[in-house]
């Protein structure tokens, strides 16, 4: 687009040229600009101006650091087999105390029923102990010997089957797992005997358990038999108080693997691993990872200038690229006591987070307010130059022709793109904003926009600011 603009005549081509060299009498420009603001003397420049405006403003310190759940938990269990039901992935949201999985119980329940049966048994030996006859304990003691022996015979009898079955499971396998490396059967067929292998160690593993409850109660009626024979009723009185107390703890024992068969989230939050799968034996000692997102940290190391700046409880502004432009309050909760290797500080700070935007691993920027000024008189940075002992700025003054007039101001907190004027302003002044690169006190100007609006001129035609070097900016 062409642009226009006012000129000043102040010579004569040719005819005055003489005159229009330059005498011992001109002036070198007092201000920024030196020759150049010479070459202007005569010239409009075309300019952008604004009236201060008032807001809040603030000098930040700011760091980098990453979004961190607030809390993470581990979920773990005691008890190992199959897992039957696997109720959650990765992703969901779990509240406090929902079934994650729960394991195969048929092994654990046998346990318990074997325990419940030497509880009664210890309990019915208390009793006789305290007021039967003794040659019927001691009936009573053989026969709970014999049904016991009874017991592991049959066992036994049962961990030998067992063995078998699993042996040749395993040798079935073993064959059909070369077979099938080596291109003759199909993954069905090979998982068939897999899974029949699984079955056999499933069943071993059972029948060791019944094993070892048989033997336990062989043990505890041997036990109470010793005591009878050995002492009398009166002497048993604490052995046999103290058997069913063993008997007690056992059972407690054996219940606990059943309720920890059953696992469950300790938090409320979201599932960030799940390494279980229904129908597979547990090989994990972190089955799920739990992560609680409803508030979240982030982590930044600080220079040891601005700790006297930060306590628990300072507020920071948090943004986050991914997220816009939009900020996120966050307090200050935790200061390291000491410095890192570096020299810095590690400051945690809290953020609250109840629509889950803000999510583990992003990267996020905190800034803490260095100086903070409200209902502060802002200008544009640009707006405003200095030299090596003044601020100063233009202020636009009207006339026949359009002038400025350079100011000494008092400025105050500086925030990067705007700065704030402490004096030497007023409200309603126009400050030139773009094209005051070369101007100087006095310079003739045209204003063609103000606060952002197009200034209708019937001699100017979009009209635009100067650039550095003094030419008129085309848009």
């Amino acid at each position: 687009m062409k642009l226009f603009y006012r000129v000043t005549a102040v010579c004569l081509i040719a005819v005055m040229a003489a005159g229009c060299g330059g005498s011992g009498d001109e002036e070198q420009a007092g201000g920024p600009g030196g020759d150049m603001a010479a070459v202007q003397t005569g010239t409009v420049t075309s300019v952008y101006a604004e009236n201060p405006s008032t807001s809040t403003i603030k000098n930040q310190y700011t760091y980098l650091g990453t979004i961190q759940p607030n809390e993470e938990v581990t979920v773990t269990t005691t008890t190992s087999g199959k897992v039957a039901v696997v109720n959650y992935d990765v992703g969901d949201y779990v509240s406090a105390g929902a079934v994650l999985f729960q394991m195969d119980t048929e092994s654990l329940q046998l346990a318990v029923q074997s325990a419940q049966a030497s509880l009664a048994s210890a309990q019915t030996t208390l009793k006789q102990v305290n007021g039967g006859s003794t040659q019927s304990q001691i009936t009573s003691a053989q026969n709970s010997i014999t049904s016991a022996e009874t017991s592991v015979e049959t066992a036994k009898a049962s961990l030998s089957t067992a063995k078998t079955n699993l042996d040749k499971a395993q040798s079935d396998y073993d064959i059909y797992k070369q077979l099938y490396d080596a291109g003759g059967i199909s993954s069905d067929t090979l998982t068939t005997y897999e899974n029949a292998l699984t079955t056999a160690q499933n069943n071993y593993t059972n029948a060791e358990l019944a094993v070892k409850s048989a033997e336990d109660a062989l043990a505890l009626a041997q036990s109470t038999y010793d005591i009878l024979v050995n002492q009398t009723i009166g002497d048993n009185e604490e052995s046999a108080q103290n058997a069913v107390n063993t008997a007690q703890i056992a059972l407690e024992s054996a219940q606990k693997n059943l309720r920890d068969a059953t696992v469950t989230s300790p938090i409320s939050g979201t599932v960030l691993e799940r390494n279980v799968t229904a129908g597979a034996t547990l090989s994990t000692s972190s089955p799920f990872v739990i992560i609680d997102q409803s508030t979240v940290n982030v982590e930044v190391n600080v220079s040891e200038q601005i700790i006297p700046a930060v306590s628990v409880g300072t507020e920071a502004e948090i943004t986050v690229t991914t997220l816009g432009t939009d900020t996120f309050t966050g307090t200050v909760t935790e200061i390291a006591p000491g410095a890192n290797s570096d020299g810095t500080y590690t400051v945690k700070i809290n953020i609250p987070n109840p629509d889950t935007r803000l999510r583990s691993g992003m990267s996020a920027k905190v800034a803490f307010n260095k100086e903070i000024s409200t209902d502060a008189f802002v200008l544009p940075r640009d707006a405003v130059q200095n030299d090596e002992e003044e601020y100063y700025v233009f202020v636009v003054i009207d006339g026949e022709q359009q002038t400025v007039e350079r100011r000494v101001v008092e400025v105050g907190v500086d925030g990067g793109t705007e700065i704030e004027i402490v004096d030497g302003l007023e409200a309603d002044e126009l400050v030139v904003t773009k094209g005051q690169t070369y101007l100087i006190d006095g310079s003739a100007v045209n204003v063609v926009q103000i606060n952002g609006e197009t200034v209708d001129d019937d001699n100017t035609e979009a009209a635009a600011p100067a650039d550095e070097n003094g030419e008129v900016v085309s848009e």
